[in-house]
């Protein structure tokens, strides 16, 4: 018998299994440049907000 937080926990897991084979989709046309460069991308968006968050919880 599957509880509430079970069935929570598999609706979860499925779009996280399809965002995956998506993004191995995705992989398979991108250039190792286009990958790095989206990596850096991210880099800078998470440290932006890293940055962010620590002044806004300084200030508290």
């Amino acid at each position: 018998m599957m509880t509430k937080s079970d069935n929570s926990l598999v609706s979860k897991q499925k779009p996280l299994q399809q965002m995956r084979r998506t993004t191995l989709l995705a992989s398979g046309t991108l250039t190792r440049l286009e990958i790095d460069a989206l990596r850096q991308k991210k880099k800078h968006i998470s440290d932006y907000y890293q940055k962010e968050l620590s002044k806004t919880l300084l200030r508290k």
